[in-house]
């Protein structure tokens, strides 16, 4: 069967677009293909800045012929009393093309079946292949020219072949075609392709590589090869690189040594963040002056003197303000912020400064930090920002937090503050934090990410769509993986955030506290539906219980979420255990009396009149403290085990008890008892969400 080459081509992608948009690309051609039912085999994509491509093997030349049904009128009124059909019988046949003899009659109506004959592929593709551009979505888009359509980048050319065949479309003005272009400075002419084979090679003949995976291992071999020592391949940066570049090279190159005198932190991100250069170590393992830069285009020689002309452009500058800040102390830079505003509506950094230092202590508190724990979180949160005001951090702001931690090291702080204020801008530093440095780190940033929460729902700078300049949803994406990075249970951000919250009035700022939470919350829910992506929606559904401080606790989501997926797989139970859940909600809506605080502890097990309902109350009891134990230590597999213990005592009390009798007090004891079963099963989360294949409901 044939194939369908697809190549959108564009002026360059931000290199952090480009991965991402090829995978989309391939996923709405696909999901397309699969909804006209054309059958076709597997699907590869790559990209490169200036172009993404798709190529899907095997497709069926058309769709599928299909039958459909089409209901018409009622019989009574389709026929006349000497069987002739009626106009409305008539004018049914016209719109559906049949003829009034092919009709079936099946219950009270008639029907007309219908085969539906198949479009060819190639007439889909000219409306699937624009469709998947137009899906495309990016974090930051542009109209061009006349343009209607918003694109990250100007479209420039499409390649659009299937069985080597045109597909025919055009997007904004820009026409399909089978021609390419090759790299932009080295071969811009086009060129035909009509398989992702012949592509590949044109294209490789032309000084571009398609593929990233075969980008990467040239950046790779090529720094490792010209380094003259070993260069500091971190991945985000290589991947950076790959995504850059068409055809890389890599060229090495030295700045002047004078420079090194310049802490290890500013070299090392000067030359990564700013210019995309590996710095590169010796045996001993300490920076040399060596770098090694990938090229897209023009002569090593070249390329790299200006390399090494802008870095030394760059140290030149860093030590300039390095040598000026060192005239002052981190106390100094922290009082210079009073004239820096962390918002309009929230006041200064300074003021800022003030509110994380007491929330770093009630995080810690929260956290189990002992007190010389609690006083290294509360001076390196009170610190964090000071650097914002140094000389270094306003020419390379880049460098903010990493400038702090080397002044606060040059000052002599505690190493565990130094690094804490180093690293709270970027949790991956900290993995599992284990060490006092990395728990102190966490902490920071975790009051970091609260008080930016608390000041900017508070005054109700909520995300909105797809906006959210403030990046607050990144703030509690951080809350979460800070929570599931820790190496102890943790309590809910809930009471933290209100810390946060009480911060803000105490210095004067007039905020909206529930509005705040239950904006919080909302966030919570969603960020949880893109970092658990994989699971199934009813399963993640019912972990995110519905109660703000639930929704907060990001490792109890996370372990509920495994114990409803161990219980969705015994659906008898799943069954059992939401009967229980459904009927005290129903009379919860009717609004029938029984006891909802502490309900165990308050059953009247006198007024159940049910030795069925007794065992039900006496198995809760005896796995009431081994469930307790299996919450606080997230063991899933333990708390499902447990709870399957009631299964045989909660069929028992159904099949033999009736709930909802007249005796007010025999109906409130026995709903208490089931409110209790409720409190228990909720534990694992809310089984009356998941969706039993077969019955759409549990």
């Amino acid at each position: 069967m044939p194939e369908l080459l697809f190549e959108l081509g564009c002026e360059e992608l931000p290199a952090t677009f480009v991965r991402r948009a090829y995978e989309q690309l391939a996923r709405e051609i696909v999901s397309r293909l699969d909804e006209a039912g054309v059958e076709h085999g597997s699907s590869v994509s790559m990209g490169t800045p200036r172009r993404l491509i798709v190529s899907v093997g095997d497709v069926a030349e058309r769709q599928p012929d299909r039958q459909s049904a089409q209901r018409g009128p009622a019989i009574k009124g389709a026929y006349g009393e000497d069987g002739s059909p009626t106009p409305a019988l008539l004018g049914f046949c016209r719109g559906q093309g049949v003829e009034p003899t092919s009709l079936r009659r099946e219950g009270d109506y008639v029907w007309a079946d219908k085969t539906i004959v198949g479009r060819p592929t190639l007439d889909l593709l000219s409306e699937i292949l624009p469709a998947s551009v137009r899906a495309l979505t990016f974090d930051k888009s542009m109209r061009w020219g006349s343009s209607r359509m918003r694109f990250a980048r100007p479209i420039r050319w499409f390649l659009a072949c299937f069985g080597g065949e045109l597909v025919p479309f055009d997007v904004e003005g820009v026409v399909s075609g089978l021609q390419s272009r090759g790299h932009r400075f080295n071969a811009p002419e086009e060129f035909e392709a009509r398989s992702l084979v012949a592509l590949v090679q044109e294209l490789r003949a032309r000084e571009v590589e398609p593929d990233p995976g075969i980008r990467e291992t040239r950046i790779r071999e090529g720094a490792m090869a010209v380094s003259r020592g070993q260069a500091e391949l971190t991945d985000d940066l290589v991947e950076e690189n790959v995504f850059l570049t068409e055809w890389p090279n890599a060229v090495a190159g030295r700045f002047r040594s004078e420079y090194l005198s310049l802490p290890e932190s500013v070299l090392i991100i000067a030359m990564a963040k700013h210019e995309r250069m590996f710095p590169v170590r010796d045996s001993e393992g300490k920076v040399t002056d060596g770098f090694v830069a990938i090229r897209n285009a023009g002569i090593d020689e070249v390329v790299a003197e200006g390399n090494a002309w802008v870095l030394n452009a760059r140290f030149n500058d860093a030590k300039f303000f390095f040598d000026e800040d060192e005239k002052s102390t981190l106390q100094d830079f922290l009082e210079k912020t009073e004239r820096m505003s962390f918002q309009e509506k929230l006041g200064s950094i300074r003021q800022r400064a003030e509110r994380l230092a007491a929330l770093a202590i009630d995080v810690a508190r929260h956290t189990d930090a002992d007190e010389s724990e609690r006083n290294l979180a509360e001076k390196a949160a009170l610190f964090a920002k000071a650097d914002l005001s140094t000389g270094l951090v306003s020419e390379l702001p880049s460098l903010q937090g990493v400038v702090g931690g080397e002044y606060a090291r040059r000052q002599g702080f505690d190493e565990a503050v130094c690094w804490a204020i180093a690293t709270h801008y970027d949790l991956s530093k900290n993995g599992v934090p284990s060490s006092i440095a990395a728990r102190t780190a966490v902490r920071v940033t975790m009051a970091d990410q609260l008080d930016k929460l608390a000041g900017y729902l508070g005054v109700g700078l909520v995300p909105t769509g797809s906006s959210d300049p403030f990046g607050l949803r990144r703030a509690v994406t951080v809350l979460i993986e800070a929570a599931w990075s820790w190496s102890e249970p943790m309590p809910s951000y809930i009471e933290m955030f209100r810390f946060a919250l009480d911060r803000y009035e105490r210095q004067g700022f007039r905020l909206d506290h529930e509005e705040a939470v239950r904006q919080l919350a909302s966030i919570f829910a969603s960020r949880y539906e893109a970092l658990l992506g994989e699971a199934r929606h009813d399963h993640l559904a019912a972990a995110m219980l519905p109660e703000s401080g639930q929704l907060m606790m990001p490792r109890q989501v996370r372990m509920r979420l495994a114990a409803i997926e161990l219980a969705a797989l015994d659906v008898p139970f799943v069954q059992t255990a939401t009967r229980p859940l459904n009927l005290v909600a129903a009379a919860e809506k009717k609004g029938v009396e029984f006891v909802r605080q502490q309900p165990l502890d308050h059953l009247d097990r006198e007024a159940l009149e049910s030795p069925d309902g007794l065992a039900v109350a006496d198995a809760l009891g005896a796995i009431r403290e081994g469930l307790s134990a299996a919450v606080r230590l997230e063991d899933a597999a333990v708390l499902v085990g447990l709870l399957k213990r009631l299964e045989g005592p909660i069929n028992g009390f159904f099949n033999t008890t009736m709930i909802m009798v007249d005796d007010e007090s025999v109906r409130s004891a026995r709903l208490t008892l089931l409110e209790a079963c409720r409190h228990q099963i909720l534990l694992a989360g809310d089984l009356s969400k998941v969706v039993i294949v077969g019955t759409g409901s549990a």
